[in-house]
């Protein structure tokens, strides 16, 4: 190093040589849809899913609002409750711009049934489907059945 060059010197140099590396969004898009989808291969969505439900048992929240405060903080987008019945649930997830439309959003699905399953007490499935491309939004249909209880082997 120079000895007239500072530290802040460099580190300016370094953001001006590589400015891929200073967005914190680039790492999140090269690993979420450039590498999982080539290592999971056709097993993507299936193996995110299950990748979403264990996380969920990982980080088990007591409520609706701190799985909105979840999904904001991990950056997965806004997601909001439409409508409830007996055995199902409406969601919208409204998609940030690090989700793209042809990706899966299988983890955040595993995650969302597995946190319903935990508050509810019922094994848990979900779905989701694409409901608006601009700007996109995904409906996630979450279902469960009052007669198959979550087991706790624990």
């Amino acid at each position: 190093m120079a000895s007239n060059e500072t530290k802040e010197d460099i580190q300016l140099e370094e953001k001006e040589q590589s400015p891929l590396t200073t967005d914190p969004q680039f790492s999140y898009d090269l690993l979420r849809h450039v590498l999982l989808p080539e290592l999971l291969g056709k097993e993507e969505e299936a193996i995110l899913y299950w990748a979403g439900k264990s996380l969920a048992r990982k980080e088990a929240l007591s409520s609706f609002v701190e799985i909105q405060r979840f999904f904001y903080k991990a950056q997965w987008g806004v997601i909001k409750r439409t409508k409830e019945k007996k055995h199902e649930a409406l969601f919208e997830l409204s998609a940030t711009t690090l989700t793209r439309e042809h990706a899966p959003v299988s983890l955040e699905c595993g995650f969302l049934a597995e946190q319903i399953q935990l508050q509810k007490g019922f094994i848990t499935e979900a779905a989701y489907e694409v409901k608006k491309k601009k700007p996109l939004v995904f409906e996630i249909t979450v279902r469960w059945d009052h007669k198959d209880p979550e087991r706790n082997d624990s």
